[in-house]
């Protein structure tokens, strides 16, 4: 038999969520619902209110499609609605990329995430992607207004993608092997995000969570969700690549 192999690089494919993960929005007062409440008045040509509705942990078609049901809209023949949620999707990135450059729409990195992109992108065996609820196309304005380059991200899984967040990690180790012509074990895909359905869309396939209490869950919801790890948020640089490259499973 051969020599044994020691410290061989682990394969990781870190899937980052967005809003409140990487970034979060840091708009003027009164813009609730932001960019995709204006493509949806927008492409409906009529007022839609976001109400008590909270977007934490959908997807972009997901939340357009509560918001026109919401709004008055949900007895349209399906024919109809189709349409009108693919006039709100093509809508949108040109609402936010304005918004973006008039200084409407704002994001900001959240603590550490500079650093941390930046390591991991050196650690070997470690491919980083998104799996996010929005829209392809918005990611490079979202993450650019936050300074956050969208190519270092090799591959993604988006909402346009799918409307069930829990169909995107299949999507996303798809994409992996086509484009790596290898193989991935789902325990090897660790999804960082904020909300218990972060959780959840990694979990139910055998992947694992990084949840971060930075967005709407607290980290006593988030210690009750499916999530593998738990963190406050992910300043703390030794413990996130602990835990991510670990293979051992904690909260």
């Amino acid at each position: 038999a051969g020599p044994v192999a020691l410290d061989t690089p682990k394969t990781r494919l870190i899937l980052w969520d967005i809003d409140d993960t990487l970034i979060k929005s840091a708009h003027a007062s009164g813009i609730p619902g932001g960019p995709l409440l204006q493509a949806v008045t927008q492409a409906s040509g009529r007022p839609i209110e976001k109400g008590s509705m909270s977007f934490s942990g959908k997807t972009d078609p997901q939340v357009v499609h509560e918001l026109l049901s919401a709004n008055g809209l949900g007895d349209l023949a399906p024919a109809a609605m189709a349409d009108l949620e693919a006039r709100a999707f093509a809508a949108l990135p040109a609402v936010m990329a304005a918004g973006v450059a008039n200084g409407t729409f704002c994001y900001v990195q959240l603590p550490g995430i500079a650093e941390l992109l930046k390591e991991l992108g050196q650690c070997e065996g470690v491919v980083q992607g998104l799996l996010t609820g929005n829209l392809e196309a918005c990611c490079p304005v979202k993450l650019g207004a936050a300074g956050i380059d969208h190519g270092i991200f090799v591959l993604g899984a988006y909402g346009s993608d799918a409307a069930d967040r829990n169909s995107l990690v299949p999507i996303a180790i798809a994409k992996y092997e086509g484009l790596l012509g290898q193989p991935i074990k789902p325990c090897d895909v660790v999804v960082i995000g904020d909300t218990p359905m972060d959780a959840m869309c990694a979990t139910v396939h055998g992947s694992r969570c990084l949840a971060v209490a930075t967005g709407s869950f607290g980290r006593t919801e988030l210690e009750g969700s499916s999530a593998t790890w738990v963190m406050p948020d992910l300043s703390d640089m030794p413990s996130v690549l602990g835990v991510l490259l670990d293979d051992g499973v904690s909260k």
